[in-house]
């Protein structure tokens, strides 16, 4: 059994290889690679940390598996700033700690919505 940093290295290695800037990456996979029968939460956390020492960031996603980014692409992405995308009421209600947080919710997660919306029926 291989321990997260072992892992990270491995996946790094297969990562390189492809010579892609992202890639989706199966849970079987990591299993494989860390020759595990279970990836375990805790297990994962130290992976996606320790692959981060191999400049590529790692996270679950919602339809199963990994999303794999090499991290310097994200170096020549677009800056956002609250000061831009929020108007000045909203910066001024989150000051005052006013903040309308089902409106946020609701934006930060629309797709949310629809998947709890599907549940009901």
């Amino acid at each position: 059994m291989q321990n997260a940093q072992q892992t990270a290295m491995l996946l790094a290695v297969i990562l390189n290889r492809s010579e892609q800037s992202r890639a989706r990456v199966s849970a079987q996979t990591i299993k494989r690679l860390g020759a595990r029968r279970n990836l375990r939460r805790a297990f994962a956390a130290e992976l996606i940390d320790a692959l981060a020492e191999y400049s590529w960031t790692l996270t679950e996603i919602d339809s199963g598996g990994y999303a794999a980014v090499r991290t310097k692409t994200l170096e020549a992405a677009k800056p956002v700033t609250a000061k831009r995308w929020f108007t000045d009421e909203e910066r001024r209600q989150l000051r005052r700690g006013e903040a309308n947080w089902a409106v946020f919710e609701e934006e930060a997660a629309p797709d949310q919505q629809l998947i709890d919306d599907d549940d009901a029926v």
